[in-house]
């Protein structure tokens, strides 16, 4: 009984951690990415293609009902909205989608029409279905339910999809183990496809265990990381857990493989409240990689206002909260400072001439600490020290003495930068 207690628990705690995730993906990344694609008028949708797996929690349908019909009623410009709902009805019908109807009516809302729709797949009784199955498949193209898992709707959601530019949300453990050939339509792909693939980390130890007994298990493996070096990580103790220098690097031998086909990635450790005041990642890891540096850009953002946010509220409610919110200033100026001294000896040592490759860099080397704008602050602040100059593609509109309506600009693409010796 107690087994089975502490079995529920987990699934609880599972399935509640997979709600957060998917509503700040939705929310704090999604969004940003959906806005900067919209930029290009090539792009006039995107889609969510969602095979994490789960179960929403009782009482979460009623809640995403209300929430999503309130963000169309109440949104700007809800005429315009009103357009979109038909094509967001089979969002609606299941919770895990409503959040996402919701942003598509904002995104209607705001300007320059923009479609994002979700495609939740809930998988299958018998794991991978037959090829018979597969090819029947009707996929919803304005979204909705897929009943089926990513390996056996794979095809069928890709023809759907053409060049419209996605994000995929995966988990390439559960329930059934990716093969490489899983994952290789999506390196493949020419149009803009962000991946997000959620590594539990007991689920991994678990395959490496039935890894180390069954050789099926052991075949299944070699075929998604493409190498044996497995072997010698898993640990020889049934009861051990994975050392992090372990984790580290069986996760290192499944994105070597995907950052042949996508340069950007990066390992991104999930964060949880443990107890007041204290922080620490939750043993999930989200493999996250894209070929578009603002995609990098906003998911950066996104990492990065997660934690600080999550110890904010850790600390809000405490006796000595001030004395906290002083000690998370002085700390964050100090890490400012930081990189205030990395940007100048980087961008010297390498005579950076362009701002968004350097910012890139820093950027993938201190991934979710600091946000783009702490970045763009640090190159303007370079800028009126005289430590760095700008020969600027157009004039600068207006001097610097009136930055309150007229902000200092941030050098981009077309803009040189000219790094002085040290005085």
């Amino acid at each position: 009984m107690a087994a089975r207690a502490g079995t529920r628990a987990r699934s609880v705690r599972q399935g509640d951690l997979l709600t957060s995730l998917r509503l700040w993906l939705q929310e704090e990344y999604l969004a940003g990415y959906c806005r900067a694609l919209r930029q290009n008028p090539l792009y006039r949708r995107c889609y969510w293609i969602d095979a994490l797996g789960g179960e929403p929690e009782r009482g979460e349908q009623a809640t995403s009902n209300s929430e999503a019909e309130n963000g169309s009623e109440n949104a700007p410009g809800a005429r315009q909205v009103s357009r979109g709902r038909r094509s967001a009805q089979a969002q609606r019908q299941h919770p895990w989608l409503q959040s996402l109807s919701a942003l598509h009516a904002r995104l209607l809302a705001e300007g320059r029409p923009f479609a994002l729709y979700g495609l939740l797949l809930t998988g299958s009784a018998s794991g991978r279905s037959a090829s018979a199955h597969a090819t029947s498949l009707a996929i919803p193209r304005e979204g909705g339910l897929v009943a089926a898992g990513w390996p056996e709707a794979a095809a069928a959601i890709l023809q759907v999809l053409d060049q419209a530019p996605a994000v995929f949300t995966l988990n390439p453990l559960a329930p059934a183990l990716f093969r490489y050939e899983d994952l290789e339509p999506l390196l493949q792909r020419a149009a803009p496809t962000e991946l997000c693939l959620l590594i539990m980390h007991r689920q991994l130890e678990s395959r490496l265990r039935a890894a180390r007994r069954l050789e099926h298990q052991a075949t299944a493996l070699l075929n998604l990381l493409r190498s044996d070096r497995w072997r010698a990580l898993a640990p020889r103790d049934e009861a051990a857990s994975l050392s992090p220098e372990a984790l580290a690097e069986l996760l290192d031998l499944l994105l070597s493989q995907i950052q042949r086909h996508f340069p950007l990635t990066q390992r991104i450790a999930l964060p949880r409240a443990s107890g007041p005041a204290h922080i620490e990642a939750a043993p999930y890891t989200l493999l996250f990689a894209t070929r578009r540096q603002d995609s990098l850009l906003v998911m950066n953002d996104a990492v990065c206002s997660s934690w600080r946010r999550l110890e904010e509220q850790s600390q809000a409610d405490l006796l000595a909260s001030a004395w906290f919110q002083a000690r998370r200033e002085e700390r964050r100026a100090s890490a400012r400072e930081q990189l205030y001294q990395r940007t100048l000896q980087t961008g010297r040592a390498l005579r950076s001439r362009r701002w968004p490759d350097l910012r890139q860099q820093l950027i993938s080397s201190t991934f979710g600490q600091f946000t783009q704008a702490e970045h763009d602050a640090i190159i303007q602040r370079l800028l009126r020290e005289g430590l760095v100059r700008c020969e600027w593609r157009r004039p600068r509109p207006t001097p610097p003495s009136v930055e309150a309506e007229h902000p200092e600009p941030v050098p981009g693409p077309d803009d040189v930068l000219i790094w002085p010796g040290p005085r």
